[in-house]
């Protein structure tokens, strides 16, 4: 799957709006703030191993702020393609990123992930916003293979899953195609307001993937 031009052009340009409740990105609904629960869990599996953590798609910031909570981990890798959503990130972080604790990438993660070395990473978070119709859900499985290569041995992999109780069963077999053997999650419960266009359920699996 690849976004074209186009699309990234696009999207680069379009309007973003931040508040208490939501990031809207030209009006689509990147995030919102009923995810805390779900994104303190991804959070917290990225940086089980502490060490080095990636985190692709920064939102709202709130899984990087619970990553930043954790006394584990040396640096931690942001990368977000939207310029003012890399600038929300510098506001917010600035001492982090001062400290050289914090890295911020401005990318298009297709574009950048070539240039980490194999087994970069002990944890990996990957949650970022679809941009079109034809990426808006399971945008993460092009990314596996990326998965695996920039893990270290023992290192864990999560994501937003968009699946409510379980792997499906294509769901599982591209993990496996990836290299991922050992694959397990937890069901987080949220509650997503009526007004969410892109989640109504009222749980989604925290993914738990090991290298």
């Amino acid at each position: 799957m690849s976004i074209s031009t186009i699309h990234k052009s696009a999207w680069l340009n379009h309007n973003t709006k931040y508040s208490d409740e939501e990031l809207l990105i030209n009006g689509f609904q990147v995030m919102q703030s009923w995810e805390d629960p779900y994104m303190r869990e991804l959070a917290n599996v990225a940086t089980t191993n502490g060490g080095d953590v990636l985190e692709l798609g920064f939102g709202m910031g709130i899984s990087a702020g619970y990553i930043q909570k954790s006394n584990k981990i040396k640096r931690h890798f942001i990368i977000d393609c939207h310029p003012k959503v890399i600038r929300k990130a510098q506001k917010m972080f600035k001492d982090r990123i001062q400290a050289e604790e914090m890295v911020l990438i401005q990318s298009f993660w297709e574009d950048i992930i070539g240039k980490f070395k194999d087994n970069s990473f002990d944890g990996i978070l990957f949650d970022t916003g679809p941009i079109d119709k034809e990426t808006e859900f399971f945008h993460f499985f092009p990314f596996f293979n990326e998965a695996h290569r920039l893990l270290r041995g023992g290192g864990v992999f999560t994501y937003f899953s968009d699946e409510p109780t379980e792997f499906s069963k294509q769901h599982l077999k591209k993990l496996h195609s990836a290299g991922f053997k050992q694959i397990d999650f937890n069901v987080c419960q949220v509650k997503p307001p009526k007004s969410c266009r892109y989640w109504q359920h009222n749980s989604i699996i925290t993914p738990i993937v090991i290298k």
